[in-house]
């Protein structure tokens, strides 16, 4: 028997907010990808001037971490202050608009700065590229909260359309370097090129925020509270007659349901509790944080492991076969290859969720062996002589290793950030995707600040 309410829930038709959600996805890791791909234009171009200094030469030999704090730090700052602020849909839709306008006005910046020569400040260039990255983050961290907020509202694969659009960033940043390198005569024209692609995508996403306002399916999640109806078992009854349950995917509800009926076992009595309007301020919070704290465990290990290694470690492992000409070794087998794969891995989370959600730690842990495994591989970090030996000598091995740590790290994030919103009651949703979004950087900033410790460990 189909439910009543169900019956009311409008089409996404054309999967538009789909493709919206996916594109705000990219926007949220653009910046950093963007400023990640353009290390050789940083560290090789712009900080390489003939009056070196020895804190030029620690600017140039630890960019990509210093550039991770900068970015990270204040990320995660705004991100949990956004988590404890007002969270309806008109405020979360107008702190998107706001963000994606002063991060697209930076990226301008930054290509003023691409033009003008710095040779002679080439330490100003260095603290005025930080200064930027932390205003970036200020306005990305917000952003970032915003967009998985809204997204954990809808049925669980739009959250996942967020975590493709991540990952897919990335790519799509890497795909936009090498072909900035291809096609230009020096690094400065490239630099110019790749960052005016950045202020395009920016703009693509505030004009996409105005569109999906007014679209009834997503006004129908954003601003009313689904009963929880929707998610029991008369979900198994629905057929194909136009309800965005079945439709977009029937597995969604009947997955909710297997996945989640151990732990919803284990804590019935949280479950029971029928006014969920009786929680408020700190109470609410931690009763969310307390259904949903191993898939955000899960979350921190995931990025922690990847953010230490990519792309910090794994831009600075050098070919040892000639598998690639070096100028491109490290945008396709490190940048590309990494986001590539991810998006990779998200895509097959869409359609596969395995394991269950108690049993995704396992996976994570795993995961910690892709840390010595790379330090294994030819890691050469610029002004540092290498004491540790090379184990691993042959590139495809390294390509493989790159190929399914992303891979792995894709498919479990989007499992998580799918997971977390559901292991809680409805209206509780967007809190539970704001504080999966927030773990995200925190695992990111960790595995950044952890990344410091390689170039001493070889």
């Amino acid at each position: 028997m189909t439910s009543s309410i169900t019956k009311t829930i409008p089409y996404d038709r054309y999967y538009i907010v789909f493709i919206i959600l996916l594109l705000h996805g990219i926007g949220t890791l653009l910046p950093w990808n963007m400023l990640i791909n353009a290390n050789s234009y940083f560290v090789d171009y712009k900080l390489s001037v003939p009056k070196s200094s020895p804190t030029l030469d620690n600017f140039r030999t630890n960019f990509l971490s210093y550039l991770g704090i900068a970015s990270k730090a204040p990320n995660i700052l705004l991100q949990l202050i956004n988590l404890f602020a007002n969270t309806s849909h008109g405020s979360l839709s107008t702190r998107i608009t706001v963000t994606l306008v002063i991060q697209a006005l930076v990226f301008v910046f930054t290509i003023i700065l691409a033009i003008i020569d710095t040779t002679e400040w080439a330490e100003i260039f260095f603290w005025l590229t930080m200064a930027s990255a932390v205003v970036i983050n200020v306005a990305n961290g917000v952003y970032q909260g915003c967009v998985y907020g809204a997204a954990a509202k809808l049925p669980m694969k739009y959250t996942n359309a967020v975590s493709i659009g991540m990952n897919l960033s990335g790519t799509i940043a890497s795909l936009f370097m090498i072909g900035s390198i291809a096609v230009s005569p020096s690094a400065r024209v490239a630099a110019i090129i790749f960052f005016s692609c950045a202020v395009f995508i920016l703009i693509l996403c505030v004009i996409s925020e105005v569109f999906i306002k007014n679209n009834t399916f997503y006004i129908y999640h954003t601003e009313k509270k689904i009963e929880s109806e929707i998610f029991d078992n008369n979900a198994k009854d629905q057929t194909s007659d136009g309800l965005i349950l079945v439709d977009d995917n029937q597995i969604e509800a009947n997955n909710y349901i297997n996945n989640s009926n151990k732990t919803n076992n284990k804590n019935n009595s949280n479950n029971n509790i029928k006014d969920t309007d009786d929680l408020k301020g700190l109470a609410l919070y931690k009763h969310v944080l307390f259904k949903i704290w191993l898939q955000l465990l899960n979350i921190i290990l995931i990025y922690y492991v990847s953010l230490s290694l990519f792309p910090a470690l794994i831009a600075d492992i050098k070919s040892m076969n000639n598998t690639l000409n070096e100028k491109y070794f490290s945008p396709v087998f490190c940048f590309l290859a990494f986001n590539m794969f991810a998006t990779v891995g998200n895509f097959i989370a869409q359609r596969f969720q395995r394991p269950g959600p108690n049993y995704v730690i396992i996976f994570t842990l795993l995961r910690l062996l892709y840390i010595p495994f790379f330090l294994y591989c030819n890691y050469q970090p610029t002004n540092v002589n290498r004491s540790l030996p090379v184990v691993i000598k042959n590139d495809w091995i390294f390509i493989v290793g790159v190929v399914t740590m992303a891979m792995s790290s894709g498919y479990l994030s989007s499992l998580c950030m799918m997971y977390a919103p559901r292991c809680v009651q409805p209206g509780y949703a967007s809190i539970a995707g704001m504080m999966a979004a927030l773990t995200i950087i925190l695992g990111i900033l960790l595995g950044i600040n952890f990344s410091l410790v390689y170039p001493l460990i070889v």
